[in-house]
Parts: C-alpha cells; sequence; structure tokens
C-alpha cells in the first residue's frame, strides 16, 4: 500500500532549502540498499517536525495513528513492561516513516526472531573534537585487530555526524553480555597498544585528546543510526556504507549527502555480500 504524501513542500533543512518531498525522493532511491539492512528490526524514529532548527525528539513508541498496514511489534522494555515498535521492511513503510518527518531512523543490533542474540556488533568511533585522521586510523587498527586476532571480517561507514561505524555481522548466538564484553575485549586490544590515542572511558572528560572506541551499543534495546539515514544537521550528510579503501585523507565524516547521493548510487554497493559470522567466545 503506498502512503500519501502531506506538505511534501515543507522546509525541514532551511538552510539547504530541502523539503520534506525531497527527503521522501532521497529515501526511495536508496530503498533498495537500505531496508535489507535495517528490515526485521525495532526502529527509533527521530523526528523533526517544524525542521531541524527547531528541535526534535525520539519516538519508540508507535503512534496510535500509524495505519494497520504499517508492521510493529511488541517488545520488552530493558525495566518492566513492553513497547510497541515500528518495524521497517518495505519502502512503503520508509515512505510513511518519512512524511511523519522522521529524518534519522536508528536501529536495533538484533531482529525480531531473535531479540535477545545481536546478529550485528558496532564499535562507534568517537572522536576528541573534529580529529577526523585519528577516527580513520582507528578503524583501520580496529580492522587489522578483528581480521588478525579473531578472524573476523568488519565493514566500515561514516555515521554523518562525526565518527564512523565498524559493524561485525554475526550469526545470533551469543546474548547481548556476551558480545558486549567481547567488543570491550576487542578495544581494550587497541588500548593496550596504543594507550596515548584510544580509549574505552566513555566520560569526555576522561578522554583527552583520545579516541573513544564506543563498545556500549551493543546492549539489548541500544540503538545506532541506520545505513543510508540522514542526519538532522546542515548540508543534509548520510550515514554512508563505504568500502575500506576509502578511508582516506579525502574523506570526512559528512562528505556523502542528500545532495551528492546520484553519484554514489551509481558505484557497486560496498557491503554487497556480506555474511554473518561466528563469533568464538573463550
Amino acid at each position: 500500500m503506498k502512503s500519501e504524501i502531506t506538505n511534501a513542500d515543507k522546509i525541514l533543512f532551511p538552510k539547504d532549502k530541502l523539503t520534506k518531498g525531497d527527503l521522501i525522493v532521497y529515501y526511495e532511491t536508496v530503498a533498495s540498499r537500505m531496508i535489507p539492512l535495517i528490515k526485521e528490526r525495532p526502529i527509533s524514529m527521530k523526528r523533526y517536525p517544524d525542521g531541524i532548527k527547531k528541535g526534535g525528539f525520539i519516538q519508540k513508541q508507535v503512534s496510535d495513528y500509524f495505519p494497520d498496514w504499517i508492521r510493529t511489534k511488541a517488545v520488552k522494555r530493558k525495566e518492566k513492561g513492553t513497547i510497541k515498535m515500528l518495524v521497517c521492511n518495505n519502502k512503503d513503510t520508509l515512505r510513511y516513516l518519512v512524511n511523519q518527518a522522521c529524518v534519522t531512523p536508528h536501529i536495533w543490533q538484533s531482529t525480531l526472531d531473535a531479540l535477545k542474540t545481536p546478529n550485528r556488533m558496532v564499535f562507534d568511533l568517537d572522536p576528541p573534537g573534529k580529529n577526523f585522521s585519528l577516527v580513520i586510523e582507528g578503524a583501520k587498527f580496529l580492522r587489522e585487530v578483528l581480521q588478525h586476532d579473531f578472524k573476523l571480517k568488519s565493514y566500515v561507514m561514516t555515521t554523518g555526524s562525526k565518527g564512523l561505524h565498524v559493524i561485525v555481522p554475526l550469526k545470533p548466538q551469543h546474548s547481548f553480555e556476551e558480545v558486549r564484553e567481547f567488543a570491550k575485549e576487542v578495544g581494550q586490544v587497541l588500548v593496550e597498544e596504543d594507550p596515548a590515542h584510544y580509549t574505552l572511558n566513555p566520560r569526555k572528560s576522561g578522554r583527552r585528546s583520545k579516541l573513544f572506541i564506543d563498545y556500549l551499543r551493543n546492549g539489548y534495546a541500544q540503538t545506532s543510526v541506520a545505513p543510508y539515514a540522514v542526519r538532522a544537521l546542515d548540508g543534509a550528510p548520510v550515514a554512508m556504507p563505504l568500502s575500506w579503501n576509502e578511508l582516506t585523507a579525502r574523506l570526512s565524516p559528512q562528505t556523502f549527502t542528500l545532495k551528492t547521493i546520484k553519484r554514489r548510487l551509481a558505484k557497486a554497493d560496498p557491503w554487497k555480500g556480506m555474511r554473518p559470522q561466528s563469533l568464538k567466545l573463550g
């Protein structure tokens, strides 16, 4: 069912004069690559009904007015009770989301068939200030450690904000606690090798000029920005999957934007052939 578009000419990005209609066209364009990466996952919506300069809000619970054809799932909260969350498995749902001024969807690290056992491990590389060159070096180092020490293939993407995400696709065999502890151990390898540049300390006051290797997104109900999602920032930067050879000095965390995406999509999908891997613990 194709959802109706309302107020397509509403400006969401005032500096760039980008409308809701522009955002819908973008998401429809990337849907064939994006949906396989987000389907069957609970989604949190970052909505900006009055545009990105007026402040937005994060919505997890599906609104009562969402139509019946939108797929939802009641999932257990980390605390007591359940929450009905949205699932986006097709272009029509994605289109409906954007019509609700959802600029940026965020996804769980697990899917509906195994919510307590993640099938992706995420490292969020959060730079000190604007030192993106350190983020690039950290991502390359992390890839080397994952590949050499743990025989795991990893994938990389810009976040569209300040840093990079390194993703390891997994078979859903272990609990979030086990995967998070494993991710921490991987990060600890980097810290022990180069304590001057890397840290696992989540407090900004304790990081100084070091790159924070954030492994904490590997928890139940924790989310991370969806691949191909637009960020609510001037320029409309995009969280863009990359090939590893694209990590060069020319890259910035906001290289790819809503306006430049067509050139990018003309190239091969750098994440094509992504396969889940077994995580060997202990």
